[in-house]
């Protein structure tokens, strides 16, 4: 394993996923209704500029003009830049929503990483043991001062002669 499982561990479990999906559920819907109340106040603003138009003096409308012109443009550039925030947001919002968390899976590998050098010894610890099995029993059978072939031990319980 190239990381400590433990380390792993301890890092997910302070990431905490599962609560970081819920802010992110939370500000999704948000983000929803933000979007539709925007729509709903750019509509009346559209309406309101075009009474503003029909009441107003020509005049005092050319006077206002690049004013209003200059608040439309930031209201585009902010509109635009927003949306393209908004954009970001959900694409990884929608990558992250339904990753599974991976604490208790990391948790089970630190559990397991503990436990391997315990099997790992174990396990050589048994493997000396049954080759130290294997040639008692072939001494003996060679012993009987026959020749005895031992490829299959394994899978057999005695000896048998060689063929």
């Amino acid at each position: 394993m190239a990381a400590n499982a433990g380390s792993m561990f301890q890092y997910w479990k302070r990431f905490d996923l599962q609560q970081l999906q819920k802010e992110l559920d939370v500000t999704a819907t948000q983000l929803a209704n933000r979007q539709d109340e925007s729509e709903q106040s750019r509509k009346k603003l559209i309406d309101l500029s075009r009474e503003f138009k029909k009441n107003t003096p020509e005049d005092l409308r050319k006077q206002v003009a690049p004013l209003l012109k200059s608040f439309q443009g930031e209201i585009d550039a902010l509109s635009k830049r927003s949306k393209e925030a908004e954009a970001a947001f959900l694409n990884v919002y929608k990558k992250i929503i339904d990753v599974p968390d991976p604490v208790p899976v990391l948790e089970l590998a630190q559990q397991l990483q503990l436990k391997t050098p315990n099997f790992e010894r174990h396990w050589r610890t048994t493997t000396k043991s049954l080759q130290r099995l294997k040639t008692k029993v072939r001494d003996k059978c060679v012993h009987r001062h026959t020749l005895w072939d031992f490829p299959d031990f394994d899978r057999r319980s005695r000896c048998r002669p060689y063929n």
